[in-house]
């Protein structure tokens, strides 16, 4: 998201904390002072950012502290919201990493994150568990189709996981540069494969020039070495033998996938991708933010 232009009243910092405010408000989710920092598209100072929340520009015009939070001003009601949320989020999270971590142990996964809201502590209560999955090369469908085993297991505890990116581990550099891919990139939790992790962050170094505050919060712990078990069923699977399945797995399930799609939605079906983003969230996401800060800047200039 490009912020406006500032208005008369707002120096480029202030007009970059209201902007960062605004995204995350679209999402219901109020700040802390050092998630403000993190997620503020332009160079800052934790004590420059204070000082432009201490100052009487932005409040309380724009925007308002409850507590810990800064919210927009009349938006104060998300303050709850988020703590609810937080609470849901740590009940679902035992079930987002118990089943992560039988995913990670899967033949062909390389990595596997929590995304979405739950990644966040911004979960309501029954959300579905979002995962992004990284796949030995020329086995993404293969892997869909043994991750997919997991789902229907999980549904019949009345748990949805939503293993809806899975992406091969030669395909790490997202096609999308915005603000919105780099705060999924940064907001999501590995829960095995750390290596990839950070070489997905590697492959994607711009991601700097929308946050550039921002580190990445990568456990220090790696998952562990693969069983034999394992290890012998990767091997089958690898072999060329299967080749022809992973072929017919990805015409068969690309094929129907294709028959879902509506304009706009931000989707990939290929040998290298099975991106199901039917509900073309981030483009609507960048223009509902920008769209709402040009009118909170004209409506107080």
């Amino acid at each position: 998201m490009q912020t406006a232009a500032s208005s008369t009243m707002l120096t480029s910092l202030e007009t970059a904390i209201l902007a960062t405010i605004v995204y995350s408000d679209l999402f219901d989710f109020p700040l802390t002072r050092d998630e403000v920092l993190r997620w503020l598209p332009v160079p800052a100072t934790a004590a420059e950012v204070d000082a432009a929340l201490a100052g009487d520009a932005l409040m309380p015009a724009y925007l308002s502290v409850v507590g810990f939070y800064v919210t927009l001003s009349g938006r104060e009601e998300v303050v709850a919201t988020r703590e609810r949320r937080r609470a849901a989020s740590a009940t679902l999270d035992k079930e987002a990493c118990r089943y992560g971590s039988w995913i990670a142990r899967l033949p062909l996964v390389r990595m596997v994150a929590v995304t979405g809201s739950l990644a966040v502590d911004n979960a309501d209560p029954g959300a579905d568990l979002d995962y992004l999955i990284v796949t030995a090369p020329g086995r993404v469908w293969l892997t869909r189709a043994l991750t997919m085993v997991l789902v229907r297991l999980a549904a019949l505890r009345g748990v949805t996981l939503c293993p809806n990116y899975l992406l091969a581990a030669t395909a790490l550099a997202q096609p999308a540069r915005d603000l919105y891919t780099a705060r999924e990139l940064l907001q999501m939790r590995p829960l095995a494969g750390l290596d990839l992790y950070t070489r997905m962050l590697d492959a994607n170094p711009w991601w700097r020039d929308f946050l550039p505050n921002a580190t990445p919060a990568i456990a220090s712990k790696e998952s562990s070495s693969p069983s034999i078990a394992r290890r012998a069923a990767e091997a089958l699977l690898s072999a060329p033998a299967f080749d022809a399945l992973e072929r017919w797995l990805m015409s068969r399930k690309a094929a129907e996938f294709a028959r879902r799609q509506q304009p706009g939605d931000e989707t990939c079906f290929d040998a290298t991708m099975c991106k199901g983003h039917f509900d073309a969230w981030r483009g609507a996401t960048e223009r509902r933010a920008a769209e709402r800060l040009q009118s909170l800047l004209e409506s107080r200039s």
